[in-house]
């Protein structure tokens, strides 16, 4: 029906062409690399935020984050991933439990990241970036995180 669609914040940045075949959204995340294989579709799965948006609006109830879940979980397994991004997820695990490391260098990369991005079209030449930033380009940071911005309101 598209509920998930007017909910999604990937679809609604990205928009329908960025999935590469008939199914965009929530759904095309899902049902794309079931259709055409894992291997062809490797990118949606990974295009999702996980904010659970697309399941709560579904009026069928369809487990969209957790089918997306199951397909990264898929990936991990067959060794689908690139070494790169292996090696920075279990990077991501070590410095995110670690609260107090994890949130000074999420305030050192949105200050750099907002630094360094004043220029449009920055982000293109970033590693991780590159499929993405072929025909749009994402917004700096403003140079404060979430977490920063929330204690500051709480202050004041």
């Amino acid at each position: 029906c598209g509920a998930c669609m007017n909910h999604c914040p990937v679809y609604g940045a990205l928009g329908g062409h960025a999935y590469g075949w008939v199914y965009p959204g929530p759904m095309g995340s899902v049902l794309t690399p079931l259709f055409l294989g894992l291997d062809k579709a490797k990118d949606l799965p990974n295009a999702c935020t996980l904010n659970g948006r697309c399941q709560s609006v579904c009026p069928v109830g369809i487990p969209l984050p957790e089918l997306l879940r199951d397909l990264r979980e898929d990936q991990y397994r067959l060794g689908m991933m690139d070494k790169r991004w292996r090696w920075g997820l279990k990077l991501w695990a070590w410095g995110a439990r670690r609260p107090s490391l994890y949130h000074a260098m999420a305030r050192l990369k949105a200050r750099l990241l907002a630094r360094f991005a004043r220029k449009r079209g920055y982000f293109r030449h970033l590693p991780t970036s590159r499929g993405w930033t072929d025909y749009r380009d994402l917004p700096a940071p403003q140079g404060d995180t979430f977490q920063s911005l929330w204690q500051k309101r709480k202050r004041s």
